[in-house]
């Protein structure tokens, strides 16, 4: 009986069984935690990525806008939807031709940060809505405003003298529900051709 138990004692043949299944268990929760960590990574960077494509659809407003603001400027008329259609540009919240060159010419009072004028992305249905203010004007210093009042200036310009301020504000869509605002202020000097 000795014998037996001294075999019992000195057989280590279940031990390594334990050992591989202690391995097992640890390379499990090793690899389970690196899926939650590359999952978890993934959704950051496709967050990341929807909002820059936000922030982009935001930008492309505030680029594209100050054209249209300066083709009614320049051409001292409203700009219909055909002419819109060619910008890109829908008329928002109920404004029109109309009521969007009354507010670039300051005719009337700013509408409290309603969204004047839209645009639209097809390829993931993203939207881009922007609300123009007018927020002031100055005349440019030495400019041929000044030089015809009688005052002294640095000499006299060729445009008119003008310089029209817009605050714009302008919002994108992304993929998932993905916004992005981007406040800019636009200035138009009268008598220059271009937008930004």
């Amino acid at each position: 009986m000795h014998y037996l138990v001294n075999k019992m004692k000195s057989d280590e043949s279940g031990s390594v069984i334990i050992a591989a299944l202690l391995i097992l268990v640890t390379l499990t929760i090793l690899g389970i935690w690196a899926m939650n960590t590359t999952t978890v990574e993934y959704q950051i960077a496709s967050n990341d990525q929807f909002h820059k494509m936000a922030f982009t659809n935001a930008d492309g407003g505030v680029y594209s806008t100050p054209k249209l603001i300066s083709k009614a400027i320049n051409e001292s008329s409203p700009q219909d939807a055909t002419v819109m259609g060619w910008f890109g540009f829908t008329f928002l919240n109920g404004t029109d031709d109309n009521t969007v060159y009354d507010q670039i010419l300051g005719y009337t009072a700013w509408d409290g940060g309603i969204t004047d004028i839209g645009l639209s992305n097809n390829v993931y249905n993203d939207t881009i809505e922007v609300d123009i203010q007018r927020t002031g004007q100055r005349n440019v210093v030495g400019g041929g405003v000044e030089f015809a009042s009688g005052a002294e200036g640095v000499g006299v310009g060729s445009t008119g003298g003008v310089n029209i301020f817009y605050a714009l504000d302008s919002f994108g869509s992304g993929p998932r529900q993905s916004v992005s605002n981007v406040l800019a202020e636009y200035r138009k000097v009268l008598g220059l051709p271009g937008g930004l």
